[in-house]
């Protein structure tokens, strides 16, 4: 192989890499904006793609052994795609939540009825200040009564504990 042809099969796969690493920060950086990490997402394999078909002209054409830096790219490759993975298809621990008779029933689904993937998917929304009341301050403000349903919500140390919602009879 002539050395200029070697420097640009270098210079590819480098700008590769630096793609990679780009998308590692982005990644890393906390923001999770959901269409924005799809995004990404869809270009990892298309990076991969680059940087492979310049390596396999280096180690097939170049008499030095480039077998270290195919293995430094992979494994943040594939340390990148995990992440991805993790953040669009989380696996939730069936203990954190609702029993799935109790999940199965508000929502309407029984557990043999499928699911689409989209809708498993779990994103931490932000958290909302809820007013407090004190005694029966609430008393006050029902003047007529309303339908309500015992269901069980887990607390913050895992329990089940009983509680009584208030039902929408208005909204379906």
């Amino acid at each position: 192989m002539d050395a200029i042809g070697r420097q640009q099969l270098i210079k590819k796969r480098s700008v590769a890499r630096g793609i990679l690493s780009r998308i590692q920060t982005f990644i890393e950086s906390g923001d999770r904006i959901v269409k924005e990490i799809q995004v990404r997402f869809g270009d990892l394999q298309g990076i991969f793609n680059r940087y492979d078909n310049a390596q396999n002209g280096l180690e097939i054409s170049d008499e030095t052994d480039h077998t270290g830096d195919r293995e430094l790219f992979e494994n943040q490759y594939y340390q990148v795609e995990t992440k991805f993975n993790e953040l669009l298809h989380p696996v939730v621990d069936p203990s954190l939540t609702m029993h799935s008779s109790t999940r199965s029933s508000l929502s309407g689904h029984s557990n043999n009825t499928p699911r689409s993937h989209a809708s498993s998917a779990r994103i931490k929304l932000p958290t909302i200040a809820l007013p407090t009341f004190e005694g029966d301050t609430l008393a006050g403000y029902i003047t007529e009564t309303l339908a309500t349903a015992n269901v069980e919500v887990q607390n913050k140390s895992g329990q089940y504990v009983p509680c009584r919602t208030l039902l929408d009879s208005a909204s379906q």
